[in-house]
């Protein structure tokens, strides 16, 4: 058996192995609820619950690979690297903040409708403001852990599988759409879109999401050869995001006249560091050729 066909054979079963339990599990929960759970009020329990655990699958996903096709446990990406490396623990955390303090910047001035300053941020007490940020961002911390869950499984697993099949630029397009489509029962749940929207647009909007993101994370990985720093900047992003940093800093009012926020606006931060990342490792690809 040639090289690149076990290694194909090992992500077929990681994938396999990632997929079904939210393509089973979803469902089955919208039927329960009579409704998309996202949408829910009476699943929300549950679907917190579904988030956390959901996000570990990548992981298992991992390491029963792993023990099933006796591949062993060289290359995981589990060293921290610190040393050499602190540059790209700082950016995985101060790159996605800015995405979102950008994004929230944005999407006040889109809103103002006429407001001044003080009708859309709270500024009353910056001491307080500024102890809950750093509140946020501490809580941030137990976000870690299922954000720990997806990298091991996709930028520590997927993404060099994919990479030695059809080299880094596809691989990074491929890999962004597979973890896309993974959030697939979700996003047509009500997850991240509105479920007016049409759900196949909602979907290829979450993939077109997932290939950006996907780039900056695996320059992470590559550059550290760590999951660590890939999984504190997913980590910031699913709790420090633009709406998070809105709740801490605007008024209540502004913030009850907006309507949903969609994702779609962290599109153009999110492609700008998308873009710079796969620069810097096509880069790195040159350097390697030479």
């Amino acid at each position: 058996m040639t090289d690149k066909k076990r290694t194909l054979i090992r992500l077929g079963i990681f994938l396999l192995i990632s997929f079904l339990p939210f393509l089973i599990i979803v469902p089955i929960m919208n039927a329960h609820y009579g409704a998309p759970i996202f949408e829910c009020e009476e699943a929300m329990s549950a679907v917190y619950a579904l988030g956390v655990f959901g996000m570990m699958i990548p992981s298992v996903a991992h390491l029963v690979t792993r023990l099933v096709t006796n591949e062993g446990f060289r290359n995981t990406y589990l060293a921290t690297n610190v040393k050499g490396n602190v540059k790209w623990y700082v950016a995985s955390v101060a790159v996605k903040l800015a995405e979102s303090a950008l994004c929230a910047v944005m999407i006040c001035l889109i809103y103002a409708d006429g407001r001044s300053f003080s009708e859309i941020f709270s500024v009353e007490d910056p001491a307080l403001i500024t102890g809950l940020l750093l509140l946020q961002l501490a809580a941030s911390v137990i976000v870690f852990f299922p954000s720990f869950g997806e990298e091991w499984g996709w930028r520590g697993y997927m993404m060099p599988k994919l990479t030695e099949l059809m080299g880094r630029p596809a691989a990074i397009v491929v890999g962004g759409v597979i973890w896309g489509l993974w959030h697939a029962p979700l996003t047509v749940s009500g997850h991240n879109f509105s479920t007016d929207t049409n759900p196949l647009l909602a979907v290829l909007m979450m993939c077109g999401l997932c290939v950006l993101m996907n780039t900056f994370l695996t320059l992470l990985t590559e550059r550290t050869k760590s999951i660590y720093p890939a999984s504190f900047c997913h980590m910031v992003n699913n709790n420090m995001g633009a709406t998070a940093l809105m709740t801490l800093f605007c008024t209540e009012d502004f913030l009850q006249s907006l309507p949903r926020i969609s994702p779609l606006l962290m599109f153009p931060f999110v492609g700008t560091t998308a873009v710079v990342s796969f620069i810097l490792l096509m880069k790195k690809n040159k350097k390697s050729d030479t």
